[in-house]
Parts: structure tokens; sequence; C-alpha cells
């Protein structure tokens, strides 16, 4: 049980008090903006990295039991086009909660695209897409379930903490119009396949039309 508790706190708690705690007092006053975004991602990918070691090394466990398992390519096709199906679904999201909260010029999809060179958006999507779903999904539902035996229970802790990070970066319409409807998806689609690579595979698809948006711009 310790060494789940321990788990749990390097895969929810740490990146969750990076993002919006130590990465805003310390690092983005020092540095500029794509400076500190690129060592964000570099934080982030040395803590997944972490996860994946304190889970072979420390809890002495194969990483199958954090949903890294081969995917058959009929359901790396699926996965794709499950990202694809959800991406279309973002502008419907955002028009929606656009009725609803007042409009804002930061944290929305406009300014983000604006905001960093394609390249930087297409590394944000790729560690969001990796990192998130090790931290969030892979450890942190199969850990949590084991603990509380309720995937609806595990779930929402998860998503909890996945929402919580994205807090630092997004509007208020954006995490209650789209976050939270995809995070729950994303817990979902994890729960039904119990395999990483798929959500991740999904995760990046549906991030991915911000790379095109900002080469189109």
């Amino acid at each position: 049980m310790q060494k789940k508790i321990l788990g749990l706190s390097l895969s929810l708690a740490v990146p969750l008090i990076y993002i919006l705690f130590i990465s805003p007092m310390f690092l983005k006053p020092a540095v500029n903006e794509p400076v500190s975004t690129l060592i964000d991602f570099a934080v982030l990918w040395a803590l997944a990295l972490a996860v994946l070691f304190f889970t072979r090394s420390v809890e002495k466990l194969p990483l199958s039991t954090i949903g890294w398992k081969p995917l058959l390519w009929k359901w790396i096709a699926a996965a794709v086009g499950i990202g694809i199906l959800l991406s279309l679904l973002v502008p419907v999201l955002t028009l929606l909660v656009s009725a609803i909260f007042p409009p804002s010029d930061t944290g929305t999809i406009a300014q983000v695209t604006s905001n960093f060179p394609w390249w930087i958006l297409l590394l944000s999507v790729l560690t969001a897409g990796v990192t998130e779903e090790i931290f969030f999904r892979g450890y942190a539902l199969e850990r949590l379930h084991e603990i509380t035996e309720n995937k609806w229970v595990s779930g929402l802790i998860s998503l909890i903490f996945f929402v919580a990070i994205h807090s630092a970066g997004w509007s208020v319409a954006h995490i209650v119009g789209v976050v939270i409807p995809l995070g729950i998806i994303l817990t979902g689609l994890y729960f039904w396949k119990r395999n990483l690579l798929f959500v991740m595979i999904v995760h990046v698809v549906i991030d991915l039309p911000l790379v095109f948006i900002a080469l189109l711009t």
C-alpha cells in the first residue's frame, strides 16, 4: 500500500505541484515563455520516465500493470479514428460553452496557437499525449482501482487531477467545455481497452489540430 501511495504521489501530486506552483513562481519569471515551456516539457517527460522506473524498479511490477501493452494494427487504426472524431467534437463543444461563459482573450485555442510556433505546439501535443496518459490514466487509474476497487471513484480522482493541471493554461470555458468532457471520455476509453498506447494515440490525435492551425496562420 505504501508503494502505491508513493507512486500515486509521483504521478498525480508532483506534476500538479510543478505546473501550478513551481513553474509559474520560479521558472517563468526568470526566462522567456518559449524557454520556460520547453523546460516544462522536459520536466514532465522526466516525471513520466520516473513513474515507469518506479513501476519496474520499486514496485517490481511489469509495465503491463499500468496498461503498457502491445497494440494490434486494427486498434491503432481505431484509436486514430476515435481521435479524429473527438477532435471534430472540440469546436462544437467550444461553440456550445461560449454561449454560457463570457469570451476570454487568454486560455483559448486561438490564443495558444498564436503564442507559439508550430514545432513547440507539436512538442506540446506529444508531451501531453504521452505524459498525461502515463500520469492520469495508466498509472493512476490502475493503482487507484486496486486501492478503491471502484472504477467510478478511481476515475473521478484521476479526472480531478487531470482537470486541475489544465487550469494553469486554459480558460474556464475551455476547461468546462473541452477538458472535462474529453477527460471523461479518455478515462472511459482506458477502462474499455486497458491499453496505455491506445489512449495515447487518441489523445495525440485529438490535440494535433493545434499544430495545423498554427501552420495555417
